[in-house]
């Protein structure tokens, strides 16, 4: 019900007409209640997807999501009140609109399932090869990955949080883009989930007191580094299923995938598909060929602002010592 409202909340694009009209009031009261308390909406909401992610009850999770986004401690025991009650407005209106959830999310996720178990650890095994030259560090991939589903309302969608082992994604019953099966979200999920864990190694978690940016929507762990890992590993595992050939594809579906998974606009895609034509076969460890793709990102039109190159440098000579 969290990424529904979240949608809803923050104006995305929404695949679900009436789930949307059954949201829009009461999180459009929510997020009133939020700025008039100078809560940041959309932290909030990631916040309070981490912690029902994690177990917990949605109306003991909203003290910590507000506090998280930056409500004040006298204000938080009346605003979360006021937010819970809006909250369970939504639970209702969720709830009757999908009556057996628990039911249609088990059937949603049998063709992933069927697919992962075929093909998900050659694909990782291949994606781990080509980032690291087939030495990747020691416990690179996480013993256990927590996979959890979630009702489709934005027509395929998915996070993860490293600090947690934990992805979530949208149930999809059919590949929302033929060119990019859903397996390889999943995959490219899982490998965001090792390199998170790799960062936190090698570079140490960041203190509350330094900035740093979170993994995406429904994390927690923040990431120091500059490097851009999220951009850096589409067209790997792209080329790692095209090794494998789960599918045939040339040139590798760089930008449906960084389109369909809502990394990036068009220049930015083509920025990526670019750099891995430069640097796909380069025999270059990936931290330093991400520091080309950030330095290619820096000059494309749409990435405007100062240079951060010499704390690129730092970044990538210390993500290499592994």
């Amino acid at each position: 019900m969290v990424h529904a409202a979240f949608v809803v909340a923050t104006g995305g694009a929404c695949s679900d007409n009436k789930t949307e009209q059954a949201l829009v009031g009461p999180t459009t009261e929510i997020n009133t209640r939020l700025l008039s308390s100078t809560v940041d909406v959309r932290g909030f909401w990631s916040a309070l997807f981490a912690a029902v992610a994690a177990g917990g009850a949605v109306r003991q999770a909203c003290e910590p999501a507000l506090l998280a986004a930056g409500c004040s401690e006298l204000q938080v025991e009346q605003t979360a009140a006021a937010v819970g009650s809006r909250l369970d407005e939504c639970r209702i209106a969720f709830q009757a609109r999908f009556p057996k959830l628990r039911d249609q999310l088990m059937l949603r996720s049998g063709p992933l399932k069927d697919r992962w178990e075929t093909f998900g650890p050659g694909l990782l095994i291949e994606t781990a090869r080509k980032i690291w030259h087939s030495s990747p560090p020691p416990q690179w991939w996480p013993e256990t990955v927590d996979c959890q589903l979630v009702q489709p309302v934005r027509g395929g969608d998915g996070g993860f949080d490293s600090g947690q082992c934990r992805v979530w994604m949208e149930a999809m019953l059919t590949d929302a883009d033929g060119a990019v099966g859903e397996i390889f979200r999943l995959a490219y999920l899982v490998t965001q989930v090792a390199v998170g864990r790799h960062l936190d190694a090698t570079l140490g978690r960041a203190p509350s007191s330094e900035p740093s940016q979170p993994e995406g929507f429904g994390s927690g762990t923040h990431r120091r580094t500059l490097l851009p890992w999220r951009l850096g590993c589409v067209p790997v595992v792209l080329a790692a299923g095209a090794d494998l050939e789960i599918f045939r594809a040339d040139p590798l579906p760089i930008r449906a995938a960084i389109k369909l998974w809502r990394l990036g606009d068009e220049t930015v895609a083509a920025v990526v598909e670019q750099w891995w034509r430069q640097w796909g076969d380069a025999d270059a460890a990936m931290p330093v060929a991400l520091k080309a793709l950030h330095r290619m990102l820096e000059d494309a039109p749409s990435r405007s602002g100062p240079s951060q190159r010499k704390d690129i440098n730092q970044m990538a000579d210390s993500e290499i010592d592994h």
